[in-house]
């Protein structure tokens, strides 16, 4: 039985791949005969031509099929603890900014934790003490395994919003200040 997939991001994908497997971006640009920037030109695109995704993935390596089925949430994988907090958002109906609020940090900062491959200990007491949520859940990938395709579009999403979010505020530093 194939599961039905959402339309995938490709460059967003490609880059949580990369980071799955702690690949060095600079590494794997030179590897893959790209630039630093020019790798990072295809994390921006929802389409990547076949036959550069065929060279990235070679140099990965994976199949085709493996990054369209992308499953960072497998018992092998160790849990991405960041975007397991993303999920429990999620599947909570929490606010981001309203958790940070009740964290009582700003927003920019709850999205940091979510890059974070392993949060910290005082993380995971102030989200027990602020949202009543069990440190245990990050150590059971098991605990999100339903419908991964679903979650891996949610995650894939949350990070292109973030890749927008930090451009907006580049954009934002670059304007000359109004007096």
């Amino acid at each position: 039985m194939r599961m039905t997939h959402y339309e995938i991001h490709h460059g967003i994908r490609l880059r949580r791949i990369l980071r799955d497997k702690k690949f060095v971006l600079t590494t794997f640009a030179k590897m893959t005969g790209y630039t630093r920037a020019g790798l990072y030109d295809n994390f921006l695109k929802p389409k990547i031509k076949t036959e550069k995704l065929m060279k990235i993935l070679q140099a990965i390596p994976i199949t085709q099929e493996e990054f369209l089925n992308w499953n960072s949430l497998s018992s092998q994988n160790a849990p991405h603890q960041g975007e397991r907090l993303l999920l429990y958002f999620a599947m909570n109906k929490l606010k981001p900014k309203q958790v940070a609020q009740s964290l009582n940090i700003k927003t920019d900062e709850l999205y940091n934790w979510t890059d974070q491959e392993t949060l910290t200990k005082a993380q995971l007491k102030q989200l027990a003490d602020a949202i009543q949520l069990d440190p245990s859940y990050f150590e059971n990938p098991q605990t999100a395994l339903q419908e991964v395709n679903w979650m891996e579009a949610y995650l894939d999403k949350c990070m292109e919003l973030q890749q927008c979010l930090r451009k907006l505020k580049a954009l934002e530093k670059k304007q000359p200040q109004q007096a």
